[in-house]
């Protein structure tokens, strides 16, 4: 088990994409993920047919950045980091991004982001230990993904 994020790309929503199969079916949610609307029961086959489509939609299959941050222990280890570190410099990476090894379903909105690569750049400055460099440099590339589409960063 450990942390995965990612960020969405805007191709389908910029109308880089083939046609949708059920164009008026297509919505996004918050996250910038393409949906289909709840009018009525959807069946199975649409939304067989819905995720084979976002699949081969573009060339990032739907995801401009999609990262590996770490297994639990890696995430516990930068954890301990932070908190060790001036835990008062990285609120959100604290609250929001290391706080469980394997959360998931949450995001961190785009308003947030600024923020979060504040920190991040923090971060990068405050050790060379290759491990949370590494992830200092993902989070990075998904903050900066985040900040180019306006859509958030989804665990």
């Amino acid at each position: 088990m450990g942390l995965d994020a990612s960020v969405h790309c805007n191709c389908i929503k910029e109308g880089k994409a083939p046609p949708h199969p059920f164009a008026e079916l297509l919505a996004f949610d918050e996250t910038g993920e393409p949906i289909l609307k709840k009018e009525g029961e959807i069946s199975q086959d649409l939304w067989l047919a819905h995720d084979k489509w976002h699949r081969n939609s573009c060339a990032h299959s739907g995801y401009l950045v999609d990262r590996r941050l770490g297994n639990m222990s890696l995430v516990a280890y930068v954890r301990e980091f932070l908190q060790s570190n001036s835990p008062n410099d990285f609120p959100l990476l604290l609250k929001r991004v290391v706080y469980s090894g394997t959360h998931c379903g949450d995001w961190i909105a785009a308003s947030g982001v600024p923020q979060l690569l504040t920190e991040t750049r923090r971060l990068q400055g405050l050790t060379s230990d290759s491990l949370i460099l590494g992830f200092a440099n993902d989070v990075a590339a998904l903050a900066e993904a985040s900040l180019a589409t306006g859509n958030p960063i989804v665990f």
